[in-house]
């Protein structure tokens, strides 16, 4: 536990003193602040705006964020050759992954807590209140936090078998067909191969709740339940195989 600790802690530090993650985070919250903006284009709708691109914001950055980093953490660690002194020493490659994508997730995690803060402090001016937060709007957050993280694991799992800019790429088309599953499904559903495949993909829309957030639609406990039991159990999955793949992996 200790050495999976270490492992997160470094690749906090590491992915926080990367400009990539500051650069798309500051965008991020230009967006949020420019929804204020937009809003007042449109009378009686503003809340509907800034909650919209807010959270839009906040999905498609932090994202981003998981795609490019968590490519790089285990790809770009054998390219520059820097992985063999952490492995030389008694740490298992499994606790390698793992600390590494705990890492991942601390950055993930830190950063959606600085732009749904922004989010809050935006929606609290304009709605002279913190009332909106008794809504579907911290449960769309918690939710989306979850959705991050699966898209996390993704990019550490193509990380360990292959460079950095094809675990992004692979990573952004598999992020990007998972909030199409819904209807990949329904469209495969007379091929039980093609259905099986379907059901591989990550269901990103079942992790997406700005629909309820925009409507103000309640989101019951069993719904959020649900969607964070999946998210668990889909990124166990995705680095338990990271973990085997990795095992396996002839690094010499």
């Amino acid at each position: 536990m200790n050495a999976i600790r270490c492992l997160a802690g470094l690749t906090f530090r590491e992915s926080m003193r990367q400009k990539l993650a500051v650069n798309l985070l500051i965008f991020a919250l230009l967006l949020i602040g420019a929804s204020v903006v937009i809003s007042q284009v449109t009378f009686g709708e503003q809340y509907r705006i800034i909650a919209d691109l807010a959270l839009t914001a906040a999905q498609l950055f932090g994202t981003l964020i998981a795609v490019f980093v968590g490519a790089g953490l285990v790809a770009g660690d054998v390219a520059r050759r820097t992985l063999y002194p952490v492995i030389a020493k008694p740490i298992s490659r499994t606790q390698y992954v793992v600390g590494r994508y705990l890492g991942l997730v601390l950055v993930l995690t830190l950063n959606l807590a600085v732009m749904a803060g922004t989010t809050v402090a935006v929606l609290a001016v304009y709605l002279r209140g913190f009332g909106f937060l008794a809504g579907p709007l911290l449960p769309a957050l918690a939710a989306l936090a979850a959705q991050l993280a699966v898209v996390g694991a993704i990019a550490v799992f193509f990380s360990t078998f292959t460079n950095a800019t094809l675990a992004a790429i692979f990573s952004l088309c598999l992020a990007f067909s998972g909030h199409f599953s819904r209807d990949v499904l329904a469209y495969w559903r007379g091929n039980p191969v093609l259905r099986a495949v379907g059901f591989a993909l990550p269901h990103l829309s079942a992790l997406d709740f700005k629909v309820q957030v925009v409507y103000q639609e309640a989101i019951s406990g069993a719904q959020l339940g649900y969607a964070l039991l999946y998210a668990l159990l889909y990124a166990t999955v995705a680095l338990a195989l990271s973990s085997a793949i990795f095992a396996s992996r002839d690094l010499r």
